[in-house]
């Protein structure tokens, strides 16, 4: 039989002590400055806007290529956060714009499959066109015309979107993040 290990977070007497706490209880001892917080805003809500507004002004700075060790301690000035804090949102704006550079090749494959078939359909609806001209069918000859029309502006449109999606690839850039706020 396995000998128990003594606990060292027993008292003398052989009671267990537990000390219950929150991070934000009902009244705020612990004080926010007035040039971080939004009037009556609570510190939880507080430390998020901060956090999420260090996060995408990291991500910012990190493409301009600074390094990690200047973005800790500028960003503690700026947003009035600790080092931990600055820290992890300097790593999830890095990770932001390494999951943006793998989005980028699937969604640049993505798209090439729905413009060979968007290109397969344009074909299709001009063929029907073509039969429909030679059968002076004037009403199939004003929809078909229309069909043809939008699927001309898809493929247009999705090998637009194509050239910028490789234009990206080439230079080593990612596509507009948009970081979305209270509203979105």
């Amino acid at each position: 039989m396995k000998k128990r290990k003594k606990n060292n977070s027993y008292s003398p007497d052989g009671d267990k002590n537990t000390v219950c706490g929150e991070f934000f209880p009902e009244t705020y001892p612990a004080f926010r400055s007035k040039k971080w917080s939004r009037g009556m805003e609570d510190p939880l809500n507080t430390e998020m806007r901060l956090f999420c507004s260090c996060t995408r002004w990291a991500f910012n700075r990190l493409q301009e290529d600074k390094s990690r060790e200047e973005l800790k301690k500028e960003g503690q000035q700026v947003f009035g956060l600790n080092v931990r804090y600055c820290d992890d949102a300097i790593l999830k704006g890095r990770a932001i714009i390494e999951s943006q550079k793998e989005l980028l090749k699937m969604e640049t494959e993505e798209t090439k499959t729905k413009l060979s078939r968007a290109k397969k359909k344009l074909r299709q609806a001009e063929r029907t066109l073509n039969k429909a001209v030679e059968k002076n069918d004037t009403e199939k000859i004003k929809n078909l015309k229309r069909t043809v029309h939008g699927r001309k502006a898809r493929v247009k449109k999705l090998s637009d979107k194509l050239n910028e999606l490789k234009v990206h690839q080439d230079n080593g850039t990612i596509p507009t993040v948009v970081f979305g706020g209270h509203s979105l």
